[in-house]
């Protein structure tokens, strides 16, 4: 993809997740783009990668994607050859140590030992903008494998009637749980904790449940407007 500069027009001084407006939820079929094959995933519990993050800017703002979304430079996007699509993962600069989730709503980077392909947006939180490239983790948001939520009831579970959470925090200390979940409440809603059944207990901060996969994305846009970047995504 190329990199240009953005335009100087005014933009949002905390981007946030696109708003997935004329997108679909898709997996896709196999396909082909320069001579090689790409099978998308399945719906899928967990993906862990390491590899070089590109970006992408000005030349394919306001264009769709591959799933239907009009690509917004300034929103925290990303382009991925075979994540389901939309998919949220967090995406951690290896060089500087910092963190941005982004949703994955667009196919590519088609350049050989690419990764991801990032707005322009999430490349400026991850400190690479003004050069090509960076080495990055990619990760789901820590959604537990397929084995460990049929085991679930061996463990700490939301008291919640099944749905998606959102975990924000866990301490030792219910004080400091109680203390993040006050901080919460004041700008969301469904703030809840959850002690597990170990000894001593771990006191779980979470949002939730939520039905509906864009709540959950509303939830984490709002969560890193607020500074808040390392969400858990847990699923029922």
């Amino acid at each position: 993809m190329a990199h240009h500069a953005p335009s100087t027009h005014a933009t949002p001084t905390k981007p946030a997740l696109p708003d997935g407006a004329g997108g679909t939820a898709k997996v896709g079929k196999p396909y082909k783009v320069g001579g090689h094959w790409y099978t998308p995933m399945p719906l899928h519990s967990s993906y862990d990668a390491t590899g070089i993050a590109s970006w992408y800017g000005r030349d394919f703002h306001g264009r769709r994607t591959a799933n239907g979304e009009i690509y917004d430079m300034h929103a925290l996007s990303a382009a991925h050859k075979t994540l389901p699509l939309p998919t949220l993962v967090r995406v951690t600069n290896l060089e500087n140590g910092r963190s941005v989730i982004v949703r994955v709503n667009d196919r590519g980077p088609f350049v050989k030992n690419r990764l991801i392909d990032l707005s322009y947006a999430a490349a400026k939180q991850l400190g690479y903008a003004d050069r090509g490239t960076t080495r990055v983790r990619v990760q789901t948001l820590d959604l537990p494998a397929p084995q460990t939520r049929q085991a679930s009831h061996t463990n700490a579970t939301p008291a919640a009637h099944g749905g998606t959470q959102i975990q924000v925090g866990a301490f030792a200390s219910r004080d400091h749980a109680e203390a993040l979940a006050t901080q919460l409440k004041a700008w969301l809603k469904r703030v809840h904790i959850v002690a597990s059944k170990t000894t001593p207990p771990l006191y779980k901060v979470r949002i939730g449940p939520f039905q509906q996969a864009r709540d959950v994305e509303q939830q984490i846009t709002i969560l890193q407007q607020h500074g808040f970047d390392k969400p858990m995504v847990l699923a029922e």
